[in-house]
């Protein structure tokens, strides 16, 4: 799932192509276009393999749902086949052919046992397997019931991988690999821009990407923090905030969200005046969230607007 790091370097790189775009081609601070083409690349793969974490995660979860149910209907199911096996009558079955029908089918001793998720799905393949071999047809397990624990297994197979976030972590370390590509070629743009006037890292346009300049000591008061936001509102369908216009003196706009009963958390960034509130993962049905936004600058997160109340 989307992290702040990610997030942040994201930002940083789209200020740079909206400031980018609008320099001059004889602006000394204007990217080579090699290095633009390397910004544009490592931003767009980063971006694409981030919405994958997020694609990748909403699977796992889906899949953990569906392991998680169909693992409990095995739970009754087979407690079905153990309840039938004790309730076929005594002169259906001898003691010896009960305690021989309760092995074959993996019950020991007869005994019900402890049902985790493993020896489920151990006794889930066992019915399978063991109702052929076992001489009386009264004896086994009903076809109905077999084909029941055959279908729920079925499900369990395949939901297994994704549950256990094999692929998720998979599409993580993937992103997490595009994340330095596109923070070193971040860092690239800024040693261009020192190096591309006789200020060096003091220039003051480090400031138009979102990147704090140097400054001497004892030197007049830096850039303020941003100023507060307009009034936000919510669109649901996007979900996403917009205010009317990017706050004083910020670079990009942060979305941020608080559940209820929970902690906030970064939602989203732009740099434009309208910002998604799922940018670093989807929303949890049913909860309630409080939204609003805060410019940013290299220095920090301005005053947060009014607050938006939306249950997803």
């Amino acid at each position: 799932m989307p992290n702040q790091a990610t997030l942040a370097e994201i930002e940083i790189a789209e200020l740079t192509q909206t400031v980018d775009d609008g320099r001059a081609p004889a602006d000394p601070f204007k990217l080579p276009a090699a290095l633009r083409t390397l910004l544009d690349t490592r931003l767009a793969d980063l971006k694409t393999k981030d919405a994958a974490t997020l694609t990748t995660e909403g699977a796992r979860a889906g899949a953990q749902v569906a392991l998680r149910t169909a693992l409990d209907t095995l739970n009754t199911l087979l407690r079905d086949g153990y309840n039938f096996i004790k309730a076929l009558p005594s002169y259906a079955i001898t003691p010896a052919e009960r305690i021989a029908v309760f092995t074959s089918y993996g019950w020991e001793s007869g005994e019900l046992g402890s049902l985790d998720d493993a020896r489920v799905e151990s006794l889930a393949g066992q019915a399978a397997t063991a109702t052929p071999g076992i001489p009386n047809a009264a004896h086994r397990y009903p076809a109905q019931l077999l084909g029941l624990v055959a279908a729920q297994l079925a499900i369990v197979n395949a939901n297994q991988p994704l549950a256990t976030g094999g692929t998720a972590q998979a599409a993580t370390a993937a992103r997490d690999a595009a994340l330095e590509l596109l923070r070193a070629a971040n860092d690239r743009v800024r040693f261009f821009y020192c190096s591309a006037s006789d200020d060096g890292d003091f220039t003051p346009e480090l400031a138009k990407i979102g990147r704090q300049p140097r400054r001497a000591a004892g030197e007049a008061q830096e850039q303020p923090l941003p100023g507060v936001p307009g009034t936000a509102t919510f669109n649901a369908g996007a979900l996403a905030l917009a205010v009317p216009a990017l706050p004083a003196h910020a670079t990009s706009l942060r979305a941020f969200r608080k559940p209820a009963g929970g902690q906030p958390e970064l939602a989203g960034t732009s740099t434009g005046p309208t910002v998604s509130v799922v940018g670093s993962g989807p929303l949890t049905p049913g909860v309630t969230y409080e939204l609003w936004v805060v410019g940013h600058n290299f220095r920090g997160d301005g005053p947060e607007s009014n607050r938006v109340s939306h249950t997803a």
